[in-house]
């Protein structure tokens, strides 16, 4: 939060008459509030099944799967975007 917005709080009394004052320097807070890159878009156009395929994989999961398996992996064709888990 911003020493502005502490600043308000602090005058509603929501703060539990905590004083408020100068912040420190925080390098964390600055790197979180920067943008990001977006990826470029791909210039491939697939023609035919399988020719390019995504894939992903998730976990692990702290649930077991009816299966009793932690992770799982996707698979999906570019060209006709069927999806296999």
């Amino acid at each position: 939060m911003s020493e502005r917005g502490l600043a308000v709080l602090s005058k509603q009394g929501l703060l539990g008459g905590a004083m408020t004052g100068k912040l420190k320097f925080c390098e964390s807070c600055v790197m979180g509030k920067k943008r990001r890159l977006k990826f470029c878009h791909g210039k491939h156009t697939s023609t035919e099944k399988l020719q390019y395929v995504h894939s992903d994989l998730w976990g692990p999961s702290l649930a077991l799967s009816h299966g009793r398996c932690r992770y799982f992996v996707t698979f999906i064709d570019d060209y006709s975007r069927k999806v296999l888990v």
